[in-house]
């Protein structure tokens, strides 16, 4: 029987920055990988493909990478990747904070686009030709810039570059004829879509019953493929990701410890507190203190 493969959480990536305010997280460089496990973290990924071949699969639908490539990724998207055998894929890997790319005055299709990638569009675009050059120029640029922080108005530079990339990702991925793999076998690609969607909704009120209202399973059947598919009760894979998502808004807002523990949806604070210290070992406002005071230590990478 082969073994249960669980989803990895990602905290921290080397190297990723702080914007010029102090608000949101960017990084970019060039990588070589050949394998990542089955992970998920809480930034944007863009990556895009430059030297060799493999797979990657995101939410359970894989597809087939070469150079020309691209793939995107919304925070607690989960995925994996892998090389063919005896190759080594090279690629610009970009990851960033989602509010980096919204001004106070939002785009509103600008936002459906974006958010939509991964459920009403595709998470991969393959680029050819005249396409693959300006996308390759684009993260090229965006290369370049990272390495000039100081420059005057870098970040909103940055900000451009990265809504350039993302919209001919868009328009690429729209218009690809390929057909997505299926990964894994069939009860796994069934549970994607009900993942993903604990990852969309998990700031909301969920149950069992709910998603099984969505979703027209049984909920001991939900209950037991949650567990098998994750390694995690359905209550506490929740749990976890809001406990991640609020050390996020901990670290990089100055909402109040009350207010975050409701943005990230429990039903009282008291239940927040308790998780947070059984998770972290200490109160939220403890751990905020402790890192703004330069606890958070060096960032590890994929």
């Amino acid at each position: 029987m082969a073994k249960t493969i669980y989803p990895e959480y990602q905290e921290h990536i080397g190297g990723l920055k702080m914007s010029a305010d102090g608000k949101q997280r960017f990084f970019i460089n060039i990588g070589t990988v050949t394998q990542s496990a089955l992970h998920h973290h809480d930034y944007a990924e863009l990556s895009f493909f430059i030297e060799g071949t493999g797979s990657e699969s995101i939410n359970g639908v894989a597809h087939r990478i070469r150079p020309g490539t691209a793939s995107f990724l919304l925070p607690h998207h989960m995925h994996k990747l892998e090389s063919d055998p005896g190759r080594t894929m090279s690629k610009y890997r970009c990851m960033f904070d989602l509010p980096l790319l919204f001004s106070e005055y939002e785009d509103p299709e600008f936002s459906r686009l974006v958010y939509g990638i991964g459920t009403t569009s595709s998470s991969f675009a393959d680029f050819d030709g005249d396409a693959a050059e300006r996308m390759m120029a684009t993260m090229r640029q965006l290369h370049e810039e990272y390495a000039m922080p100081d420059t005057p108005g870098s970040r909103h530079m940055i900000r451009l570059k990265i809504s350039e990339a993302l919209l001919l990702f868009v328009r690429n991925a729209t218009g690809n004829d390929r057909s997505p793999i299926k990964d894994g076998p069939e009860e796994s690609v069934k549970m994607s879509p009900l993942l993903q969607y604990v990852h969309l909704h998990y700031t909301e009120k969920l149950a069992l019953e709910d998603l099984s209202r969505q979703f027209r399973y049984s909920v001991p059947h939900i209950s037991r493929s949650f567990k098998e598919q994750t390694g995690k009760r359905f209550h506490d894979y929740v749990r976890q990701l809001r406990i991640e998502s609020a050390i996020t808004m901990l670290l990089h807002t100055n909402m109040s410890v009350t207010d975050i523990a409701t943005a990230v949806g429990f039903d009282s604070f008291r239940t927040f507190a308790r998780a947070f210290r059984d998770m972290k070992g200490q109160t939220a406002s403890e751990y905020r203190a402790m890192m703004r005071d330069g606890g958070s230590g060096a960032l590890h990478g994929e």
